[in-house]
């Protein structure tokens, strides 16, 4: 430990540095200012265990050394010593936490003693912090401890038999009754609700304190877990039995108010009855499977009792028919107002479950694809891009999701329909790709992906417009462009033809020939 003296008068606290053994109160090292400023700049540079300081000196005092160092947050031992005895002093030092107050001139014994006390309190305040750090680190161990209990109850990790749960109870050594039961809240949330800067592990932990502060007012607390299924996140919180069954209801319901505030998600919640710790694993899939089912009263608050039962008695078949003459007239405010009053009824008549939604996808998705066949145009490569994908993956989970799928579809289709019909417009384009991209290896194939037609189609258009088939179309450009590279550079004849996309030389002067009439070599000396 280090202790530092203060005082102006220097043979006074030379002796003082001097009379004590302070080896044997645990102090190696002794430092020594006198004024409150060089005291500063000492305690800045290296923070002592122990200040001993004369109150009264020139400019600052000794209180103004205590006031300063508390508000740095020192906590070591103080001790004052002065010529005269004064309360208000006194109690201005015992205010900031001074261990002692003595008055001059020093007493040997009586400044040990001082020394001794101070010492041992310091000794005592730190060993007190130290157990109180760790007695943070056991409740927060505790409650991972806590954590990974119910994870693994609600997951069947633990067989769901009573006597196995409460050998884990036992090992695992936490505050759980397995003689209770229980109530499961769960809550569901899309994760496509999030945009892509929320990682999985980062918007579980979100959830996770966000929901343990709503339900238990505190955050990360043992009994609320966050885990990811499919493409839904869920948050199960544990309820004793006996929890005001009003009060769970409304801390959901102002749940799913503030993640739509704060988060700008639907939150779905779902409040299970009283279970054994034994059953809560299969009520966890219950729920997750009444979460499945809900597709029209997303973003609200039901119990375990309310059911959603479906009228399937009657198939439904969506009119393809007259969807393809909607597409084929390219009405797409009517496509997408047809496909959401359908929906619509059929949620009014209690007829839209997961089922029926799946096959209106499927019979909308065949519409669009074999419309778009019949105009050679390539349906998987249109929709192949990541936010067509995502949309597509979402699009049986709710009937929001479904709507924004199917008016992306009808969009894309439709305009591309457009561009396609005017076949001077689909040749103009591929020449760009040509011409962007002649140096490549380009085939046929690639020019017709590049305008979403098929390599047949494509070929057809090209020739009636131009005269020339795509191949030849791209040699008359590469050559042109060679052409150019003759006369300008005095790069070689192989360089040139690599430059201008032909992979052999042999080739590209046969072709070079044939299109100018004579071979590369000379029409560079001609023209040169």
């Amino acid at each position: 430990m280090r202790c530092m003296l203060i005082d102006d008068d220097i043979p006074t606290i030379e002796v003082l540095r001097d009379i004590i053994r302070w080896n044997e109160y645990g102090i190696s090292r002794v430092m020594l200012a006198h004024s409150v400023q060089e005291a500063k700049m000492i305690y800045e540079g290296e923070e002592p265990d122990l200040i001993i300081c004369d109150i009264e000196m020139p400019r600052d005092t000794g209180i103004d050394m205590i006031k300063w160092v508390r508000d740095q947050g020192y906590d070591g031992a103080f001790i004052f010593f002065t010529c005269h005895e004064s309360f208000e002093f006194a109690s201005t030092a015992i205010s900031y936490n001074a261990d002692s107050y003595l008055t001059k001139p020093l007493d040997k014994p009586k400044l040990e003693a001082a020394l001794h006390r101070s010492i041992e309190s310091l000794k005592r305040r730190r060993m007190l912090g130290e157990y109180r750090k760790l007695g943070l680190t056991w409740l927060k161990n505790r409650d991972l401890v806590e954590k990974s209990f119910w994870k693994d109850v609600l997951t069947a990790a633990i067989s769901p038999r009573l006597d196995l749960i409460q050998a884990e109870i036992r090992k695992r050594d936490i505050a759980v009754s397995s003689e209770l039961k229980y109530q499961l809240f769960l809550g569901s949330v899309d994760r496509h609700d999030f945009d892509n800067r929320w990682d999985v592990s980062t918007l579980l932990y979100a959830l996770s304190n966000f929901c343990s502060e709503m339900m238990l007012e505190r955050p990360n607390h043992g009994r609320v877990i966050s885990y990811p299924a499919g493409n839904r996140i869920y948050t199960a919180v544990i309820f004793e039995a006996g929890t005001e069954r009003n009060k769970v209801k409304a801390d959901g319901e102002n749940l799913i108010r503030l993640c739509r505030q704060y988060f700008k998600c639907s939150m779905t919640c779902y409040i299970s009855e009283e279970y054994s710790i034994a059953e809560l694993a299969r009520t966890r899939d219950e729920l997750e499977s009444m979460d499945v089912s809900n597709l029209i009263f997303r973003g609200s608050l039901h119990f375990q009792s309310d059911q959603f039962n479906y009228d399937t008695s009657e198939q439904y078949m969506l009119d393809t028919r007259h969807f393809t003459e909607l597409f084929v007239q390219k009405e797409k405010v009517q496509i997408v107002n047809r496909l959401k009053k359908e929906l619509e009824q059929l949620a009014a008549q209690n007829k839209l479950d997961p089922a029926t939604l799946h096959s209106i996808r499927e019979d909308f998705l065949q519409v669009v694809y074999a419309l778009l066949a019949d105009n050679q145009i390539q349906a998987h490569k249109l929709f192949s891009d990541d936010v067509a994908q995502r949309l597509y993956q979402r699009s049986d989970s709710s009937v929001f999701d479904f709507m924004k799928w199917a008016h992306m579809m009808t969009e894309v289709a439709i305009e591309t329909l457009k561009v396609t019909l005017r076949s001077e417009g689909v040749v103009e384009r591929a020449k760009r790709f040509i011409h962007q991209n002649y140096n490549q290896d380009l085939s046929r194939e690639d020019v017709a992906a590049s305008v979403f037609l098929t390599p047949d189609y494509l070929a057809k258009v090209f020739k009636n417009e131009t005269g020339l088939t795509i191949k030849e179309y791209l040699n008359e450009y590469r050559i042109e462009s060679a052409k150019r590279m003759l006369i300008e550079s005095s790069a070689s004849i192989g360089t040139i033809a690599m430059n201008a996309g032909f992979d052999n030389i042999s080739y590209f002067s046969t072709v070079f020939k044939k299109l100018t009439g004579e071979p590369p070599n000379a029409y560079r000396s001609k023209h040169k």
